[in-house]
């Protein structure tokens, strides 16, 4: 790869990279594992850690400092690629992390919850009927409880008395069934 190829890394797709090691993809990938297990046998090199907005910029801090403050891209040292990938992998991890540390309303809650407002006994919701309302039911607490509230996929196939597959294929079309309504 040439300096000019380099630059634009972050926007290379998988085949783009692999290309470089092989003509066909079996023979590519093995090889790319090869390449990689000889850079971890490396351990860590000084000339390779950190990185970034500053490093992206080919290390001189000047032409950062040179830019107006809206023309300067976001960076993070643990992220690779441009100022939008950056902003909005960040934004993404804050939403999980929400999700995985505030308070959470117990399953329990939102079974009785989407039951009343469907009119359905709580137990019908975790009763197994395939019933065209009841599932429903089913796959919007589901999705409340995975999606909406970070609940562990196991903990929601526990509670409806579902295999652990099958929340994510009822979350999916919970969130349908809530658009829809």
């Amino acid at each position: 790869m040439n300096a000019y190829e380099d630059k634009y890394l972050a926007e290379r797709t998988v085949e783009d990279v692999l290309h470089y090691f092989g003509k066909s993809l079996k023979e590519a990938r093995r090889k790319y594992r090869q390449f990689v297990e000889k850079g971890i046998k490396q351990g860590r090199r000084e000339d390779l850690q950190g990185g970034g907005l500053i490093r992206s910029s080919g290390g001189d801090k000047a032409v950062l400092l040179g830019l107006k403050r809206e023309e300067r891209e976001k960076g993070d040292a643990r992220i690779l690629g441009s100022g939008d990938f950056v902003s909005t992998t960040l934004e993404q991890s804050e939403r999980i992390l929400e999700k995985k540390y505030l308070p959470k309303r117990p399953i329990e809650e939102l079974i009785e919850i989407v039951a009343g407002k469907l009119g359905l006994k709580p137990e019908l919701i975790c009763s197994g009927s395939r019933q065209k309302k009841i599932a429903e039911a089913r796959a919007l607490v589901a999705y409340l409880a995975v999606e909406e509230t970070g609940h562990k996929t196991t903990d929601v196939a526990r509670i409806l008395g579902i295999k652990r597959v099958s929340v994510h294929h009822a979350a999916k079309k919970g969130q349908k069934v809530l658009l829809c309504r």
